[in-house]
């Protein structure tokens, strides 16, 4: 696994005529990651297709994006590199860490 500190965040978020690229930063080293529109699109629940359009809602939903990012990036088995994807349906299947309350610990 890849060991990840701290929190990460998302920068320098561009678009390369295909999804956008955005390195993650705050982990042992900046990670190149890539978001597919359709995830982007599925994030923020706008259709839009324009480039300025996916910026803004990538800007809209950066929290989510970079929890989802480092959440993958946990997963990564060592040694791995290259861009990490974030594809629709990592957006579908991402649960974000939620404390337990009193209440669930009670049963």
């Amino acid at each position: 696994m890849t060991h990840v500190h701290g929190e990460a965040t998302a920068e320098h978020p561009r678009w390369d005529g295909r999804r956008v690229l955005f390195d993650l930063v705050g982990t042992e080293r900046s990670t190149p990651c890539a978001i597919s529109p359709g995830a982007i699109q599925e994030l923020s629940a706008m259709r839009r297709f324009k480039p300025a359009d996916l910026l803004r809602c990538f800007a809209a939903a950066r929290g989510r994006i970079e929890a989802i990012a480092l959440a993958k990036l946990h997963t990564r088995p060592l040694g791995v590199g290259g861009v990490l994807n974030i594809w629709v349906d990592d957006v579908e299947d991402f649960t974000p860490h939620r404390p337990a309350t009193a209440a669930a610990l009670q049963g």
